[in-house]
């Protein structure tokens, strides 16, 4: 079978991680959208992508076995890039032949081989079927805080589908004796983790995954449902409770609930953050804190960018912040704060709430090939090369930069 990923024209809505990154790419639970979907399909079956061309070239490089934009797609299963697949909902996909939801197309059959500028207009078509299914569709970031928990227990199950774990699996035998393990059937714990002294490990509200090469410092508490990624670290006294997902290459502290750390970022002293969502290569300064609730706990509106303005209906809402920024020492972040792909946050801006890519203090613009610099140097200390495509991107991205020509 042939698998259609595509992304259609809201993408915006999922900023600011969709500057650097395709909707498929938001990380859901213990997996991003299409790491899911790939621990569903067969070994013979293909994967083919429709996104937008500003990230093809990137796409590219992330995954190189898969055709990106071809000319020419094959007949088969169309699946919307921001909505949660898994066997079932990819059945309705086969039994419906068309599966909308709120007027958007989320997933549909290719019958025929089809180029792209015309799969495109199946995809952008408007329809004004509504019909009610039980896919969860991801049309802004903070729609991952209600299915979050929900995923991180499915995709428990995968894993121990895919290691062919019958009961609890926790191989580790770097466990320190004096550790508390509460409800271990609800555990996996790979055995090059290493569990220090005095860690609190409880699942009771949900599984604990802990990935290879994980070390849990001394004194850590990790209640479920959470996922730790691979070679990350968590920090010595840390208190992540709630729904968690950290990605791989992550060193986190200080007290963290329901957020959503993509991989490569740190956050690694004290400080709260809540209901957020971190992307790639973000580096948050000592005691900065996230505010998730208004003093009148009325809903939290968001910034998307510096002409939309989104209520989010919801009442605990903290930051999302894009790749590659980072923050000083005691920053402050109101509640539905947005930071942009690049920001460099050094001033006391506790009353804004939306800060625009590539800002440096409060009003200034990062100087492009410093940053540049700065970012290769970053991803050096983890052994990763900055490609070609990537640093590009960026490079346009700081020139399409419109925020700042605004202000001259």
């Amino acid at each position: 079978m042939n698998y259609i990923i595509f992304e259609d024209n809201q993408t915006h809505l999922l900023n600011p991680f969709t500057k650097l990154h395709a909707s498929f790419e938001i990380r859901t639970g213990a997996y991003t959208n299409i790491e899911r979907l790939m621990n569903e399909i067969n070994e013979d079956d293909t994967i083919q992508i429709y996104a937008r061309e500003e990230v093809k070239n990137i796409l590219e490089s992330r995954f190189p076995n898969i055709e990106v934009n071809p000319k020419i797609y094959s007949p088969g299963i169309c699946l919307n890039g921001k909505a949660i697949w898994n066997k079932k909902s990819i059945s309705e996909i086969k039994k419906e032949k068309i599966v909308v939801k709120k007027g958007v197309i989320i997933g549909f059959m290719l019958k025929r081989n089809t180029s792209n500028e015309e799969f495109k207009t199946y995809i952008f078509k408007e329809n004004s079927n509504t019909k009610d299914n039980s896919i969860h569709v991801m049309n802004y970031l903070w729609d991952i805080f209600k299915v979050l928990p929900y995923n991180i227990s499915e995709d428990f199950k995968v894993i121990k589908r895919k290691l062919n774990i019958t009961k609890s699996d926790i191989k580790s035998t770097n466990i320190h004796s004096s550790c508390h393990l509460i409800n271990k059937d609800r555990m996996i714990i790979s055995e090059s983790s290493i569990i220090s002294a005095g860690v609190v490990l409880d699942a009771s509200n949900g599984p604990i995954i802990i990935n290879e090469n994980v070390f849990i410092d001394i004194g850590a508490l990790i209640k479920g449902p959470a996922y730790i990624g691979k070679n990350s670290i968590v920090n010595p006294g840390s208190k992540l409770r709630g729904s968690l997902s950290i990605g791989d290459f992550c060193k986190v502290g200080g007290e963290l609930e329901d957020s959503i750390i993509h991989g490569y970022s740190n956050k690694q002293h004290d400080g709260y953050l809540g209901h957020s969502y971190l992307g790639e290569w973000v580096n948050l300064g000592a005691n900065t804190n996230v505010s998730d609730l208004k003093n009148n706990y009325s809903t939290v509106s968001v910034m998307l960018n510096e002409n939309l303005k989104v209520d989010t209906k919801k009442q605990f809402i903290g930051s999302f912040i894009g790749d590659f920024t980072a923050t000083a020492i005691s920053t402050r972040f109101n509640t539905g704060t947005v930071v942009g792909v690049g920001a460099n946050i050094f001033k006391d801006s506790f009353e804004s709430k939306y800060f625009p890519s590539f800002l440096w203090g409060d009003s200034e613009k990062v100087d492009l090939e410093k940053f540049i610099k700065r970012c290769k140097i970053v991803m050096l200390r983890r052994d990763e090369n900055m490609t070609k495509n990537l640093e590009e991107r960026l490079r346009y991205l700081w020139h399409a930069s419109q925020f700042f020509k605004d202000k001259k």
